[in-house]
Parts: structure tokens; C-alpha cells; sequence
């Protein structure tokens, strides 16, 4: 009766409380433009390179064209994450479910919404072959927390297929047609397991491994664990569609980001280092400079820590940059010579400030920024 009560309440609060989008006259945006990851792309690059629109002499012009409250609830442990972009639709997370929007006006295009708000935590998406993959699980199990992937129709939202698991899901990685995932906790074996986007089918599973949420044009970087997350001492490269190795080798690295050569990885928390995707091979590694919030253009890679931005150039690790922000940087975001580090937008080239703040969660893409900040989505442009 208590959870009945509360779903119904819930419910009625997210509806009275969901904003119908405000909007602004503008150009619409190109329904090509993407940002189909939560890292832009598969490799986790957090770099979009087909953007242009906006850059250091428009970032300073842009205007709020549209904006939406996402629906809230008291009763929920899922929330907002960052949007990503395809198909010419903005898709949101809040806490009933995941929506969408027209990336142009901000229109509601569908919701789907979680069958128990109370236990069902924040999602990681990604678009792959006109399906938008959902990955999350439970909130109210600590010792035994389930995980579950569900796919949804992009056009409509409606579930194409949903696959339970045991397995919490802690890390996800979409590339080549194939979701890989992987998870532990206390009552469950470490495992990367590999499902067809298509349907969902199981392809292949490394017990007594982790991985991070990177894959290099289809390369993953795993690591051998004794099976409940500690570090075994061995890490090797696998095929996302097959799963065969192509090398291992000793090591605790863990994958954060790649370019079209390397991986950028932590080591043991505590160095950033540059692994030869073909060969595993350290090119370089920067020590103490362990973060979980990178970003690489093939260029530069983009580090940030406490207030400080970083530029390290990618082939040899030598830092080329460094700015302290007037507040916490951000996850850094690099898109048309710029770099969105959260209290400052920077130029990527030499770390000087290019305009205003954009807090929160922010993609770039067909000439706009859409952000995530509190319980609101917002879409600017010039």
C-alpha cells in the first residue's frame, strides 16, 4: 500500500510540475547533427569535430531558444544525466523515466517511464540501429543490486526488448552493432558481458573481468580482476564483437577515453597513461595525473582535476596548458575550438577564456548547446 501510494503521488507531482518547453524563434537544427554517446562517441572522447557553428567568435552571442522542466518526484532514485542527440531528437533522463525532444523546438516527441521510479537508478544511453539502449538497474540493494538493458524504439519509445540481469551494471559501452557492460558487487562475480543491439542476444562473457566505458572502432580494454573487484594485475585488449583477445599483458590500467591510436587510461589511480591500442605498448604516462574526466581531440587530451584544466599533448604527454577555474571543473566538453569545462568555456588551443559558464551537463552539437542544469533542459544557439 506504501509503494502504491507513492508511485500514484509521484506521478501526479511529475505531472503537475512538467514543463511544457518555452521557445524562441531560431534555425533549426540539422536532424544529421549527433552526439549518440555520452561521450560524444564510443571512444569517449567527449570531442564532436563536425561541429562549427559555434566557436570563439559566436560563443559569446548564444541565447536560450528553448528550455523544459524535466519531471521530478520524491519518490525516485533515478534523475537528470546529460542529453545525447540523434535522429533530430534530444534525449533526456529525469526521474520517472527518459524523454524525448525535438532538438530543433523542443516539442515532446514520447516518454517512457520506469515501471518503479523507487528502483530504478540513473541511466546510461546511447543510439545504435534506430534503438536507444537504456542501461541501469536497482537502487535499494546494497549487498545484491540487479541490472537491466532495455532498448527502446527511437521513433516512439516503445521497448523493442528488455533483458533483467543479476548483474549490477557499472560501466557501458555501445560500438559495432554490440552493448558490452560490465559489474560486480558483494553477492556477484566481476564479468564484461557483449549483446546484440539488435534483439539483445548474449554473444559472448569474460567472467573475473572489468572494463571501463571505451571502446577504441571496436577495441576494448579489459582487466583481470579476483572476481569482486580487485585488480588481478592483467589487463588485455578484446574484439566488442567477438570477444577474442588480441593481446594481454601485465598491468591495472583502465580505460577513460581513446583517439584513433591510443587509449587513454588510469593506472591504479594514480597516472595517466597513453597505451598503443594495436600492442598494449606505454607511449607515455603522466604522473599523479589520474582523473576520470578526460576528453581528447587526436591533438590534445583535456584533463580536469579539483579547479585546474589541463591540455597534455597526445603524443608525447607534456603539458601544453593549464587554467585554475573560478569553480569546480567539470567533465571537459571540446567542440569548435572550444572547451566546456563547466564555471568557464575555454579555447582549447591555449586554455584562455571564451565565454560564459554553462553548468551542469553539456553537449554541443549542430549548432547549439543543450545543457542539463538542476531539474531543467535548455537548448542555446547563436
Amino acid at each position: 500500500m506504501i509503494r502504491t501510494f507513492s508511485l500514484i503521488s509521484s506521478f501526479a507531482f511529475a505531472f503537475a510540475l512538467a514543463g511544457v518547453a518555452t521557445v524562441a524563434p531560431t534555425a533549426a537544427a540539422p536532424a544529421s547533427a549527433v552526439w549518440d554517446h555520452p561521450g560524444y562517441d564510443a571512444e569517449n572522447s567527449y570531442y564532436n569535430p563536425a561541429e562549427s557553428m559555434i566557436n570563439a567568435g559566436s560563443i559569446r552571442g548564444l541565447t536560450e531558444k528553448w528550455s523544459t522542466v524535466l519531471r521530478t518526484s520524491d519518490f525516485s532514485c533515478s534523475g537528470p544525466s546529460a542529453p545525447i542527440l540523434s535522429d533530430g531528437r534530444i534525449f533526456a533522463t529525469d526521474q520517472l523515466g527518459i524523454s524525448a525532444y525535438a532538438a530543433d523546438a523542443g516539442g515532446l516527441a514520447w516518454r517512457f517511464d520506469w515501471d518503479y521510479p523507487g528502483d530504478n537508478d540513473i541511466p546510461a544511453m546511447a543510439v545504435a540501429d534506430g534503438l536507444l539502449i537504456a542501461a541501469n538497474g536497482g537502487c535499494n540493494s546494497q549487498s545484491d543490486p540487479d541490472g537491466k538493458l532495455t532498448a527502446l524504439d527511437v521513433a516512439n519509445g516503445k521497448p523493442r526488448w528488455t533483458l533483467p540481469m543479476d548483474m549490477p551494471i557499472r560501466t557501458v559501452v555501445v560500438d559495432k552493432g554490440i552493448v558490452a557492460i560490465s559489474g560486480s558487487s558483494p553477492s556477484d562475480e566481476d564479468a564484461v558481458v557483449a549483446y546484440r543491439v539488435r534483439d539483445g542476444k548474449q554473444l559472448w562473457r569474460k567472467p573475473n573481468f572489468g572494463a571501463g566505458s571505451v571502446s577504441a572502432d571496436g577495441v576494448l580494454l579489459i582487466y583481470k580482476t579476483d572476481g569482486f573487484g580487485v585488480h588481478a594485475g592483467e589487463i588485455a585488449a578484446v574484439d566488442i564483437v567477438t570477444g577474442t583477445v588480441r593481446w594481454s599483458r601485465a598491468g591495472d590500467e583502465k580505460a577513460q577515453a581513446a583517439s584513433a591510436t591510443h587509449f587513454y587510461a588510469t593506472e591504479a589511480d594514480r597516472d595517466l597513461v597513453a597505451l598503443d591500442i594495436a600492442t598494449g605498448a606505454v607511449k607515455w604516462s603522466a604522473g599523479g595525473q589520474a582523473s576520470e574526466l578526460i576528453a581528447t581531440d587526436g591533438r590534445r587530451v583535456y584533463r580536469a582535476d579539483g579547479r585546474e584544466v589541463e591540455a597534455l599533448d597526445a603524443d608525447t604527454g607534456r603539458r601544453q596548458w593549464v587554467t585554475r577555474l573560478p569553480g569546480e571543473a567539470l567533465q571537459p566538453v571540446r567542440a569548435g575550438g572550444l572547451l566546456y569545462a563547466g564555471s568557464t568555456v575555454l579555447k582549447a588551443a591555449d586554455g584562455s577564456r571564451a565565454g560564459a559558464a554553462y553548468p551542469g551537463s553539456v553537449i554541443v552539437g549542430g549548432g547549439r548547446v543543450y545543457q542539463v542544469s538542476g531539474s531543467v533542459l535548455r537548448a542555446f544557439a547563436p
